[in-house]
């Protein structure tokens, strides 16, 4: 009798000991997100090319929106870089002019035009409900997001002669209102105030202050003297401004209480009136800037050399070679900073880890 007792105690500390592997497949915990995001693949030349107008930019880590043409209607779907699927949320009859997605990917700005001199704005969530919609007598629009409040964005209406009227759009109230703002070019600084480069009509500049307004009071401020261009994200402002004699030129990054982050020297090319600031994208998560540079200086009109993209860190202000030959080309990247769309409509995307570079688009006639 003390035998079996001793060899039920014994079993059952065996149990215990050994629990996980008496575990049946079936109860076995998932593998982590992390381990699977790991195992993914991108799918190379999966999108179709027929009708494709352009990718937009990302809903997820893993998801894009693109447009299409189906048969003069332009319709818009969810991609899933990964394993290839697709849904269509929802569709435009008048010509599609431009979208944008919001910075925290839940709705996106869709700008058609069903006449001449004439726009329809439209913003949609990310299930294609419409939030807003409204016809604007416009030649031309742009628009600025404003990531410290989701519902609130700016838009600019260009009339044939350029003059201009800034409005702000309320989704949450359904609203379209004006507001006094003396350059058209207009970004959120807060979930009150905005920026723009106070540009003097009197005189050609390449540079300008930069300004901060009070859209509750009117009240501005200087934030800085002399600006080619600025960019707000979330925790930090872009400023670049040149040196005494013009080259090389100085990417600020100014933190929200004034003081400089971090800054980058880089000499630009030229234009007929200004500076080519190459295309970039922040990935918000880390503060990290992905940044074309121009390998050769010179002037941009008969610039044939190529560019380097480049990682700044600007935290800590370290800099990263990713790619030392490419063609300049728009740059969209990834909430986790893992891929980027690039290409002249984002139909390519580069990973960042390896690095290498992966076409979308399938030609027609293509194996799958």
């Amino acid at each position: 009798m003390k035998k079996k007792k001793l060899s039920l105690i014994m079993l059952m500390m065996l149990c215990i000991l050994w629990l996980p592997a008496c575990q049946s497949d079936e109860t076995q915990p998932p593998p982590s997100e992390k381990v699977s995001a790991e195992k993914k693949e991108l799918m190379a030349k999966h999108l179709p090319v027929d009708g494709f107008i352009e990718n937009v930019g990302w809903l997820s880590n893993s998801e894009i929106l693109t447009v299409k043409d189906e048969g003069g209607v332009t319709s818009f779907f969810i991609y899933n870089l990964y394993d290839g699927t697709s849904k269509k949320i929802y569709e435009v009859n008048s010509s599609y002019v431009t979208a944008s997605i919001s910075p925290d990917m839940k709705k996106i700005f869709i700008h058609s035009s069903p006449a001449s001199y004439s726009a329809q704005v439209t913003i949609i969530d990310e299930t294609g409900e419409v939030q807003f919609q409204k016809d604007v007598p416009s030649y031309d629009l742009t628009h600025s997001w404003n990531q410290f409040n989701e519902d609130v964005l700016l838009m600019t209406s260009f009339s044939e002669d350029w003059s201009f009227q800034v409005f702000e759009i309320n989704l949450e109230n359904k609203t379209m209102d004006p507001i006094e703002v003396e350059q058209p070019f207009v970004q959120w600084q807060s979930e009150s105030s905005i920026l723009f480069q106070d540009w003097s009509s009197n005189e050609l500049s390449v540079s300008a202050p930069l300004i901060s307004q009070n859209i509750l009071n009117n009240e501005k401020e200087m934030i800085v003297e002399d600006s080619v261009h600025f960019n707000q994200f979330d925790d930090s402002l872009l400023s670049v401004h040149s040196g005494e004699d013009r080259m090389p030129f100085t990417y600020q990054f100014i933190h929200s209480n004034g003081e400089i982050q971090s800054e980058f020297t880089v000499e630009l090319l030229s234009r007929y009136s200004d500076w080519l600031i190459p295309y970039y994208d922040m990935i918000e998560k880390d503060g990290r800037l992905i940044t074309f540079v121009a390998n050769e200086p010179g002037s941009f009109d008969t610039y044939t050399g190529t560019f380097s993209l480049k990682s700044w860190d600007t935290v800590s202000g370290k800099e990263k070679v990713i790619f030392e030959d490419l063609p300049l080309e728009p740059i969209q990247c990834s909430p986790d900073g893992g891929v980027c769309l690039y290409g002249n409509q984002l139909e390519k995307v580069i990973d960042l880890k390896k690095p290498n570079i992966i076409q979308l688009l399938k030609e027609e006639g293509a194996d799958s």
